[in-house]
């Protein structure tokens, strides 16, 4: 399997010193938004070009180090429900999981020569240390950050964590073990500085709960009533193949989450799809408190004391709520954050993958009827949980990760499928298969390429617009 190294270590290289979006050559980028100028594939597939052009060395260690263990249990007949689906799309139900095994096709059709490439033939210049030496490195820094000598029986305060470093190091993934404290600082809900962790962290679970106290009660009320009764149609339909969230006590724990959510953030109010940006923290900080070896995805949370199950709800409400706010466009009225997104989804693909827009639209399909739904709920109806969980480690570790950058990520998402939606010859066939696309056994491999590609393009599309902005500026 090839890893991702050399361009995702080049971009974690890049975080102190300021460069994300300049190391392109300003001549190189200037036109990339310009419409009468052809943007050159080479450029903008380098970056890429270069992680698949890396080691094939550590899949196993790796996956087991950074993959959640947590699955949805295979169905059948694929195909009918992704008709279902799109005879209902107005709201469509998750995606399902295809017992069909992943076919052996590069996972980008554009980069084949370079995803077979022998490791022997990267330059030696371009070539970083040992993939699984580096990710051994970094793993190895992140145990010493939030170990505090514990596994040495010492009693060393808690460290400040440097949030540049923390992201740098956990841009490629985070293990499995040390996720629910990496993403608590990531997401913004701990502070940096030590001292006050620790006073902020019991701060904030009390504060949730006394918001439950205070505005739960309300939800049979008259003006409360309506919200309350989408969150209970929602919620049965979150994740229907994981039997996680099929408990009733875990349903309880979400109408929670989900409505007090709404019940303060009244601009919005709650919008389907907010449930699933919910269930990624909810796993993570669960897995916190069971055995690393325990199928999440199946365990009876019952099993847990009652006060272990009100920290994990409180940390998984304050974690959404900072990503929801970094959206909340998203869910306003008319939706304007999304439908400003998919705009510039069509855009950027009628720039990057021209023959696959043109199939599209002489086709029929409109970016809204698919791409809505990748925005409402960020991809995640479009790959398993495990896959999610691993994205958001990225995601997290970009300043604008869910606002901008998942942008980029969709657009390497629609041209990963683009020889295979060519292929498709009518309006039902391109829909059919951009609602059930056979990500079922995506993992760590799959994202870090997926990213990689992302990255390539907002290297020259973002340094485009910070190039012209800078020269508009310019007197």
């Amino acid at each position: 399997m090839l890893l991702c190294t050399n361009l995702c270590f080049k971009r974690l290289d890049q975080f102190s010193a300021g460069k994300i979006g300049h190391e392109i050559n300003n001549n190189d980028v200037s036109d990339a938004w310009d419409t009468r100028v052809k943007v050159d594939e080479t450029l903008a597939s380098a970056s890429a070009a270069k992680v698949l052009a890396a080691h094939a060395a550590g899949k196993t260690h790796r996956d087991e180090e950074i993959m959640p263990p947590v699955s949805a249990a295979p169905t059948k007949n694929s195909r009918q429900q992704a008709l279902q689906r799109l005879a209902i799309q107005k709201e469509p139900l998750p995606s399902s999981v295809s017992s069909t095994p992943q076919t052996a096709n590069p996972i980008y059709p554009k980069l084949p020569e370079i995803s077979d490439q022998p490791r022997s033939a990267v330059p030696m210049a371009s070539a970083p240390p040992h993939g699984g030496d580096r990710d051994q490195t970094r793993f190895a820094r992140l145990r010493r950050l939030f170990s505090n000598g514990k596994s040495s029986g010492k009693n060393s305060p808690p460290v400040d964590v440097d949030l540049e470093k923390l992201r740098e190091d956990c841009w490629m993934g985070i293990p499995h073990k040390l996720r629910p404290q990496a993403w608590r600082l990531l997401s913004g809900y701990l502070p940096t500085n030590a001292e006050r962790r620790e006073v902020t962290l019991q701060c904030k679970r009390d504060e949730y709960w006394h918001y439950v106290e205070q505005y739960f009660h309300s939800r049979f009320d008259d003006q409360n009533a309506d919200t309350f009764r989408q969150i209970n149609i929602d919620i049965p339909r979150m994740c229907p193949l994981i039997p996680l969230f099929q408990q009733k006590m875990v349903q309880e724990m979400f109408e929670r989450i989900l409505y007090i959510w709404a019940i303060r953030h009244p601009a919005s109010g709650y919008v389907q799809g907010i449930n699933d940006l919910v269930t990624p923290f909810f796993v993570v900080f669960l897995s916190e408190f069971i055995p690393q070896d325990v199928e999440v995805g199946s365990f009876d949370v019952s099993q847990l004391p009652l006060e272990q199950c009100q920290l994990i709800e409180a940390d998984s409400f304050w974690c959404v709520s900072s990503l929801l706010d970094s959206i909340q466009d998203n869910y306003t009225f008319a939706q304007p954050g999304i439908q400003r997104k998919v705009l510039q989804l069509r855009h950027l693909m009628s720039r990057v993958d021209r023959p696959l827009h043109k199939h599209l639209e002489s086709n029929g399909i409109e970016y809204l009827q698919f791409a809505f739904r990748w925005m409402n709920n960020l991809l995640m109806r479009e790959i398993p949980l495990r896959a999610t969980i691993r994205l958001w480690d990225t995601y997290l570790s970009e300043p604008d990760g869910f606002m901008q950058f998942h942008n980029y990520v969709c657009a390497a998402f629609l041209r990963t499928w683009s020889k295979q939606l060519q292929a498709e010859k009518d309006f039902q066939g391109v829909m059919i298969l951009l609602q059930n696309l056979p990500t079922q056994s995506w993992g760590d491999r799959e994202i870090c390429e997926l990213t990689a590609d992302a990255f390539s393009l907002q290297s020259v599309f973002d340094g485009a617009r910070r190039h012209l902005s800078a020269q508009a500026a310019s007197p």
